[in-house]
């Protein structure tokens, strides 16, 4: 049975938003629409990480291959570390099987999960205002700034940390925690590096030091012509010392490099080539804020039981970026609520959410505490004698291996009720781009 005829609307464009819209399409629920807020799709920020939990979900809809025309590829490990004063190898983590981690620019993942939305499922420059059910319609009125209104029968809020659905309908408390690290964003061109520090710079390389490490991903490739290094400097900075209203602002390079003075050869040519690539001789530069796990993520009419809201993404479980899992959860949650609101056995829309809920929150929730702990690690708070020793990278890999190595799509075809017998969800086959769930 399903909601495969219910008017689903979602709130936001983004990485998550248009990750859901793909899932929603790629179940056929056929009924849905996307509100993007902007007056056109953009992605600010350096390059994302997306790992092999979610890349299984992007090739089975269909995404891998614009993805992989635009990222990197076949990557030698998945991360190598070194020291930050002397550029000594400290040991690397190995990939965790395929489909292997791919670095790319936001906007061109944007673009690629963009293609397989028609243009008939988007609307543009709807920024939310108010959300609000109606009684006498038995419908939700969603009202946008520009003074238009849009109706639906579940509205799915993917809408950001700073989720309007989550404050103003749901009523959550938005009381995010700053992390205690400033993040310093840009590009370095391959052109502005030494041969040697250019090779290097090929893999994903993490210089670590106490209290502040530099990723570096190698996004994009060759033959597409976009390939440089993105460059993610994690920084312990008081709060105090922030000044703009929003969490994402600019910063001069100079103030990451007071960060990173001292630090080896590699790093001083990264700020370098910062400083090249910049016209204003600044970066993007962002406080880091995480919420603690939010006990419930959706509710339903009780006088319209196939009604409901409900939270995916960064509106309910953000976390800290150090295992590369922002955007990877979001995907995870958005093919797994498709799935759920494609094949749920009859019309109780409150048992189907509670079902997805309960699937979802466990992992969400680890790993928002794990990926707090994953970046003390990367950035250790201990005396500089017991530094390097402390650092063991198998240790780190055992710690991600539930990460990157879940299935969801398995989960789902021992877990989920099915409606109806002519569907049948399956397994991932060994195959390149493996399928999920096939409609016999």
């Amino acid at each position: 049975m399903g909601f495969a005829d219910k008017r689903i609307a979602i709130v936001g464009g983004g990485l998550g938003g248009m990750a859901l819209a793909n899932s929603a399409l790629y179940a056929e629920l056929r009924n849905v629409h996307m509100y993007e807020a902007a007056a056109q799709f953009t992605e600010v920020g350096a390059g994302v990480n997306i790992t092999r939990n979610a890349n299984r979900l992007l090739d089975a809809m269909g995404v891998g291959p614009s993805m992989l025309a635009k990222s990197s590829r076949d990557p030698p490990s998945y991360m190598e570390y070194r020291h930050y004063r002397t550029g000594e190898f400290l040991g690397q983590i190995d990939e965790f099987g395929a489909p292997t981690s791919r670095q790319i620019h936001r906007a061109h993942l944007l673009e690629a999960l963009k293609e397989n939305v028609p243009d008939a499922h988007v609307s543009l420059g709807k920024r939310l205002q108010s959300l609000e059910w109606s009684t006498a319609k038995k419908e939700y009125t969603l009202t946008f700034v520009d003074g238009t209104t849009a109706a639906a029968d579940i509205v799915v809020g993917c809408d950001g940390i700073k989720s309007v659905v989550r404050s103003q309908y749901l009523g959550l408390g938005d009381n995010p925690i700053y992390s205690g690290q400033m993040v310093y964003r840009g590009y370095v061109s391959y052109d502005d590096l030494t041969h040697e520090t250019a090779a290097l710079l090929r893999k994903t390389v993490n210089f670590r030091g106490p209290r502040r490490h530099v990723l570096t991903l190698p996004i994009g490739n060759d033959e597409a012509k976009n390939a440089r290094v993105g460059i993610i400097g994690f920084m312990t900075e008081p709060l105090e010392n922030w000044t703009s209203e929003s969490w994402l602002s600019t910063a001069p390079v100079d103030d990451m490099y007071e960060h990173v003075k001292d630090w080896t050869g590699a790093v001083q040519e990264i700020v370098e080539g910062l400083r090249k690539g910049s016209a204003d001789g600044k970066i993007l530069k962002q406080a880091l804020y995480v919420r603690e796990p939010t006990a419930k993520w959706f509710d339903v009419r009780p006088d319209a039981p196939g009604s409901g809201v409900i939270l995916i993404g960064d509106s309910v479980h953000s976390t800290l970026p150090h295992q590369g899992q922002g955007a990877c959860q979001a995907i995870e949650s958005g093919f797994a609520l498709a799935q759920v609101l494609r094949y749920w056995p009859d019309s109780n829309l409150g048992a189907a959410l509670q079902y997805f809920q309960d699937l979802r929150k466990p992992r969400t929730d680890r790993i928002t505490s794990s990926s707090y702990e994953t970046g003390k690690m990367a950035s250790a708070d201990i005396p500089e004698e017991q530094w390097a020793t402390s650092f063991n990278p198998t240790v780190v890999r055992e710690r991600m291996r539930w990460v990157m190595e879940y299935d969801l799509m398995g989960e789902l075809a021992k877990g989920l009720p099915i409606g109806g017998d002519e569907v049948a969800i399956e397994e991932e086959t060994t195959s390149e781009l493996p399928a999920a769930v096939t409609v016999c």
